[in-house]
C-alpha cells in the first residue's frame, strides 16, 4: 500500500533530505486520489514543491524521469522541471 511506503519514508527522514518530489499517475482500489494520501502522510510538515504528472507512473503514456539527475522544479515556472545535467549517454 502506498500510505505505508510514504510512512516508512517519512519515519526514515527521506523528506527531510528532498527539494521536491514528482508523484504520478496512481489508482488506490478505494478511489482516493495520490494527491490526497501523500498530503495526508506530509500533514503540511514540509515545504518542498510537489508535481504530479499523469504521464508518469503506471498508465499506458509514460515520460521518463532520470533518477538521480539534477534537476530543477519551479512550479509556477511553464516548463516546470528543467533538467540541470546529461542523464542519458
Amino acid at each position: 500500500m502506498v500510505s505505508n511506503y510514504l510512512y516508512k519514508c517519512k519515519q526514515n527522514g527521506v523528506f527531510e533530505n528532498i527539494k521536491g518530489l514528482w508523484i504520478g499517475n496512481y489508482e488506490h482500489e478505494s478511489g482516493i486520489e495520490l494527491e490526497k494520501i501523500v498530503m495526508d502522510v506530509l500533514e503540511n510538515e514540509y515545504n518542498f514543491p510537489i508535481i504530479k504528472s499523469n504521464n508518469f507512473g503506471h498508465g499506458l503514456l509514460k515520460t521518463v524521469i532520470p533518477i538521480g539527475a539534477k534537476a530543477r522544479i519551479d512550479t509556477n515556472a511553464k516548463d516546470k522541471i528543467k533538467l540541470l545535467e546529461e542523464c542519458v549517454i
